[in-house]
């Protein structure tokens, strides 16, 4: 199979009118200043786009393996370690669980209620983060076309000065007006170019990010029941052991001594 050669992928996407190849690098320029803002927007675009790839897997999120491993903690009531897991976890059900180990550290009789709200708190933090982060692409989808209309008003405006300014009566100046009005327009195509794909691709991850968050929902009420069975059983070695206070003191009448004695 034999590349396909670097200038034939860059003449596929040149602008054809006609007989006429439009470059892309032609039409930027032609653009003008506002082109360059579109183009920062298009690479914090990208830069975006690959950070969504990698916050909203599923190992980012909810790693299958760290989960057992933080359930057989719990169970064994190894607060400490479940810590440990943890904090070298990077995940949002390892940052989720982290907290409730740390407060089960700090507050040995903590009630089931404290530990959900613990629980309940920090994953709606993580649920927040994701949904900021792909919301960034909501807001370059939204910027990207404004951008290209102001550039278009701006070049409308500076071509209908010249018309005012100048005479257009012959066949050539009606030729450079229509030439103006197309570069114009530019920018609202580079606008919606760059704005189309941003709205697909938040789209996309928000499906992405409900699903997620929905599994990590069910993962940290699994492991918080599980953290709830383990406060309701005794610990270990608590079990048949007796204190003197909950023996019953029955008083010795001293005549059953003597007739003891007597016997």
């Amino acid at each position: 199979m034999n590349p396909v050669p670097f200038t034939t992928l860059a003449a596929a996407m040149d602008f054809v009118v006609g007989d006429r190849n439009y470059p892309l690098s032609e039409l930027f320029m032609k653009g003008g200043f506002i082109m360059w803002p579109l183009l920062l927007l298009s690479i914090a675009g990208v830069v975006v786009l690959v950070m969504c790839c990698f916050s909203t897997r599923a190992a980012a999120v909810l790693p299958t393996k760290l989960v057992e491993q933080a359930e057989s903690f719990i169970r064994k009531r190894d607060y400490t370690g479940l810590s440990i897991l943890c904090k070298n976890g990077d995940s949002c059900y390892a940052r989720v669980m982290l907290t409730v180990a740390n407060f089960m550290l700090r507050n040995p009789s903590a009630q089931f209620e404290e530990v959900r709200e613990i629980a309940s708190a920090e994953g709606g933090r993580q649920a927040g983060f994701l949904s900021r982060q792909i919301s960034w692409l909501s807001d370059i989808g939204a910027v990207a076309p404004m951008l290209g209309l102001l550039g278009t008003v701006v070049g409308m405006m500076k071509t209908f000065f010249e018309i005012a300014n100048g005479d257009f009566s012959g066949g050539k100046q009606r030729i450079d007006m229509a030439g103006g009005v197309a570069e114009a327009l530019i920018t609202t195509a580079g606008g919606l170019m760059l704005g189309i794909p941003a709205i697909l691709a938040y789209v996309y991850f928000r499906s992405r990010v409900h699903k997620r968050v929905g599994d990590l929902e069910a993962a940290v009420t699994h492991s918080v029941s599980v953290v709830a069975t383990q406060l309701q059983k005794p610990r270990a070695g608590a079990a048949g052991a007796f204190h003197e206070e909950e023996l019953p003191r029955v008083p010795v009448d001293p005549t059953s001594l003597r007739d003891v004695r007597g016997l």
